[in-house]
């Protein structure tokens, strides 16, 4: 009987009425599929961001980094110029890095590096969210932060009668964060991730865009006044960015990814030219910086410099299992190449040098070594802490790369908590900074150029004290 109703059906349909059918059915699933594209949140929050561009580089400066040609060991001779080979700022502190082409130094490091802070308040305090005291977090503590990416997305170059009335842009453009969403995900939402991302194994996230600076289209005046928060033993200042809506609606799926209760208080601070802090250990020669140094979320300096070489030189110390070791578990500002391994560590002063006619240069005063601790032992695709295999009859190995640094890589004791050494740490002069003013230009550094080693010297960390 089956078969009979089959072939009736068979005869019945004329290539026309298949055609029809088919179009019909391709025309339903691309319905569906553009459906579920803009009603998902990825693209929803993009959508926001029409009238900016996002800002970054054009290839993956640093994804060749375990090749041997930058394998120069200690000591070894070099020929050649040394280059930068990548650029790195981390937008909010401890979070994803965003790779630049060229950046623009300000007094204060890196434009919009370390500009934005995660902060939570004590476990057991009981007062209400506005007097709480708060303490930044990092990836020390809570390895998924690695997992928080971060865009950067600026205004565009020309601009309408549209654009002008877009709030993102009146900000200076717009942060855009994505994080794995903690809740568990329906048919709907896998899909919508599927398609957001373009492959099948996609895990749902959660996005929102941060304006990059808070103004009274996001904030009351009232909310505009910093509050205080810690980082490490210093008190810093900042922007409550948790008011905003957008922030506001994402804090509590990030209190589950990162493991905190619902009735903790964590928000996002944003740092002001106003809440800026002057350094005061390792500090530069005011004959060479020209005024003190100054910083907001980075610890201490402004820039960090590494060396994709002294890297390479860590990773052969470690443990077959650990390698090869990601140089962005460092996550400096400037990546260089073109020295041998720990060359850098010598540097007191040094000068990058622009391309092109016209170009200005940027003099770093090197003041002391990275003196590191537990982060390199994150692991930034997986958030997870990185250790060796297990000694016999032990149930757990040891951290990596902490444990080859502090066994190799304790080449000074100026910081007494220090896990080891790796990478410097400097202050951008002000006579540069202050030709560009005067050419109403930014300073810029950029991708490929050449780095000059102006003098060399003993680097003690801590052994300037507090005094210029």
């Amino acid at each position: 009987m089956l078969v009979y109703v089959l072939q009736r059906a068979r005869t019945a349909l004329t290539a026309d009425s298949i055609a029809y059918a088919a179009l019909a059915l391709v025309l339903s699933l691309a319905s569906l599929i553009v459906g579920l594209l803009w009603t998902a949140p990825g693209f929803t929050t993009r959508r926001q961001l029409r009238h900016l561009r996002r800002v970054t580089a054009s290839k993956k400066n640093m994804q060749d980094q375990y090749d041997e040609k930058y394998a120069a060991s200690e000591g070894t001779p070099t020929t050649g110029p040394v280059r930068i080979k990548a650029i790195f700022i981390h937008p909010i502190k401890s979070c994803g890095p965003v790779e630049l082409d060229r950046a623009v130094v300000t007094k204060a490091g890196l434009l919009h590096d370390r500009c934005f802070s995660f902060a939570v308040d004590a476990a057991d305090e009981k007062r209400s969210d506005d007097t709480r005291t708060l303490h930044f977090i990092s990836q020390r503590t809570k390895p998924q932060m690695a997992l928080i990416s971060t865009e950067l997305w600026l205004p565009r170059e020309t601009s309408s009668s549209s654009t002008q009335n877009d709030a993102l842009v009146h900000a200076g453009g717009a942060v855009r964060v994505t994080f794995p969403d903690p809740e568990p995900a329906g048919l709907v939402r896998r899909l919508q991730a599927c398609l957001e991302q373009g492959r099948w194994n996609a895990t749902p996230q959660c996005t929102l865009n941060v304006p990059l600076t808070p103004t009274l289209r996001y904030l009351s005046a009232s909310e505009l006044t910093p509050r205080p928060f810690t980082i490490h033993a210093r008190e810093a200042h900042g922007i409550d960015m948790g008011r905003v809506g957008a922030v506001a609606a994402a804090l509590p799926k990030l209190k589950r990814l990162l493991g905190y209760h619902e009735r903790r208080t964590l928000t996002l601070l944003r740092c002001t030219p106003e809440t800026l802090t002057r350094t005061d250990k390792n500090l530069a020669p005011l004959s060479r910086i020209g005024s003190r140094a100054v910083h907001g979320y980075t610890d201490q300096q402004p820039v960090n410099i590494n060396s994709v070489a002294s890297v390479q030189a860590v990773s052969r110390l470690l443990p077959a299992e650990n390698r090869p070791l990601n140089a962005l578990r460092f996550r400096a500002n400037l990546w260089i190449a073109g020295a041998a391994a720990y060359d850098e560590e010598s540097w007191t002063r040094c000068r990058v040098r622009g391309e092109g006619a016209g170009a200005l240069a940027t003099t770093l005063s090197v003041v002391c070594r990275t003196s590191r601790c537990t982060m390199p032992n994150v692991d930034p695709a997986r958030g997870t802490f990185s250790a060796q295999r297990p000694d016999e009859g032990r149930s757990k190995g040891r951290p990596q790369p902490t444990t080859a640094l502090v066994r190799h890589r304790m080449v000074e004791n100026g910081n007494a908590a220090a896990l080891g050494y790796l990478g410097m740490h400097a202050v951008p002069e002000d006579r540069d900074l202050n030709a560009a003013r005067e050419k109403r230009v930014n300073l810029v550094i950029c991708v490929g150029d050449e780095i000059e080693v102006l003098e060399r010297g003993e680097h003690v960390y801590g052994s300037t004290g507090g005094l210029y």
